[in-house]
């Protein structure tokens, strides 16, 4: 979502100002059915304070410029046309005029990018992104969602181990049919896409080195089973340490895996070529990449030979706050697919946004979102730090508009924590935190005023539990 003013928001719905549950004795820290020493015990459980490898992270960034910065329809393969051209033998005439074609065939980032501060400085959201044509939202998915991208990695990193399990033996072979969705609201401008593919990424290589570290371990500890402290049966004792670990062993390799993951990127806007351009340079071999991290970042669905578990982007353009109940319940419960359940429920720099627009709405959508979902779904919100909203009381004695201002975090914890109280627990809190950039080694040449930035936020997870 666009990067706004904290403390400045659109005008709240009226019937806001007759909400009884934020009167102005509810500024208490609402109540919490779970103990004070639960929330530390898993907020040393999500470490944060790794990140994914900085090549994979260079590998990122190299997704937003391919799928992003050139025109036209082959801009997956403009990078090797070039090169071909560059090291062609007819001479630097060549590379040289490919080069201009090339810089003719890229977006006019500069422009673009004041376009934009132009519209978000005079809060014309409408005409930043509702309006805005594919050149726009590009370039702001080139300036602002690659910097957010990054920071977000090292958070999937940390919640991909929370809500992705292996598949046991008895049911490993289903695991190649089934998903773990992930919905991410307000996720169209692609930040969220491209980081959970690399947080993917980083998490399955993981799960192959455990997986290689555990059955050697296994092989070793079968060996020494088998071996028999009775002289009389070291013969038959020597027959069994050399069979039974290759049986377990190819148990373990043949039948530990993982389900295959859907992200689903939810907006207001229309950012389906936006969502279609990055996808398709995820999967894309034609990416630079390095030889610890090649490209592409992760296998097409399509490519037999990779039994890695799948990966799938999807878009829907919706305004959750005004949508039916039967769209809504599609996102998060896909009935027609048995396979896919949704595990991981995102809200990155959004929430305040939604509450800045209409307090009520909002709170209306957590708790219909609250009912739809299922026990073990983790809810991710992530934001600037010290976000506002602001809450019409009506007007005083003076005839003046009285308006009180409460913290986003006090609205969440008192939409899932009080009024659904019962519905969920919070696993994490933070109300400011830094990821920093590496900004000796990083490398994004997309063109002026599109540089990487560092990022500061609030971060805040729960996880729905049984009633």
């Amino acid at each position: 979502m666009a990067p706004r003013s904290s403390n400045t928001s659109k005008k709240p719905n009226k019937k806001e100002s007759s909400k009884k549950k934020l009167s102005s004795s509810s500024q208490t820290q609402p109540r919490r059915n779970t103990s004070k020493t639960e929330p530390n015990h898993h907020q040393d459980h999500l470490n944060l304070s790794t990140t994914i490898p900085l090549t994979l992270q260079q590998l990122l960034l190299n997704v937003f410029k391919t799928a992003l910065l050139t025109n036209g329809h082959n801009y997956l393969h403009n990078r090797e046309e070039t090169k071909k051209n560059d090291n062609d033998e007819s001479g630097a005439t060549t590379a040289d005029s490919a080069e201009q074609q090339q810089e003719q065939q890229q977006l006019d980032i500069k422009s673009l990018i004041q376009t934009i501060k132009t519209h978000l400085y005079n809060r014309d959201f409408d005409s930043a992104f509702t309006d805005a044509n594919e050149d726009l939202l590009r370039a702001y998915a080139l300036r602002w969602s690659s910097s957010r991208a990054l920071g977000y990695a090292g958070i999937f990193r940390a919640l991909l181990r929370e809500v992705v399990k292996p598949v046991s033996d008895h049911t490993a072979a289903a695991a190649t049919t089934s998903t773990n969705n992930v919905v991410c609201i307000g996720g169209g401008a692609g930040a969220e896409i491209v980081a959970l593919a690399a947080a993917w990424r980083d998490f399955l290589d993981g799960a192959e080195l455990r997986f290689s570290s555990a059955r050697d371990e296994d092989q070793i500890a079968d060996a020494v089973e088998a071996v028999s402290l009775d002289d009389g049966k070291e013969e038959e004792g020597s027959k069994e340490a050399v069979k039974q670990p290759t049986s377990t062993t190819t148990s373990t390799t043949t039948t530990t895996t993982y389900p295959g993951l859907s992200v689903t990127a939810v907006d207001i806007a229309d950012w389906s070529k936006v969502v279609e351009r990055l996808s398709t340079a995820i999967q894309s071999p034609t990416v630079t990449g390095s030889k610890s991290h090649p490209a592409p970042l992760l296998p097409s669905n399509k490519d037999e030979e990779k039994k890695t578990p799948s990966f799938s982007v999807g878009f829907e353009k919706l305004d959750v706050l005004s949508t039916g109940e039967k769209e809504l319940q599609g996102l998060f419960s896909r009935q027609e697919a048995e396979s896919c359940s949704t595990v991981l429920v995102t809200l990155m720099f959004t929430l305040n946004e939604l509450f800045s627009t209409s307090m009520a709405k909002a709170t209306g959508f957590l708790l219909r979102m609250t009912d739809m979902l299922r026990p073990g779904t983790v809810l991710l919100v992530v934001d600037s730090p010290g976000s506002y909203s602001t809450l019409k009381l009506g007007k005083g004695g003076d005839g003046e508009v009285r308006e009180r201002q409460y913290p986003m975090k006090f609205l969440l914890d008192h939409t899932l924590l009080s009024v659904a109280e019962g519905k969920w627990e919070r696993l994490m809190s933070e109300d400011s935190r830094w990821w920093r950039r590496d900004a000796a080694r990083l490398r994004y040449d997309v063109g002026e005023g599109a540089g990487l930035e560092d990022m500061r936020f609030q971060v805040h997870v729960y996880r729905r539990v049984g009633e």
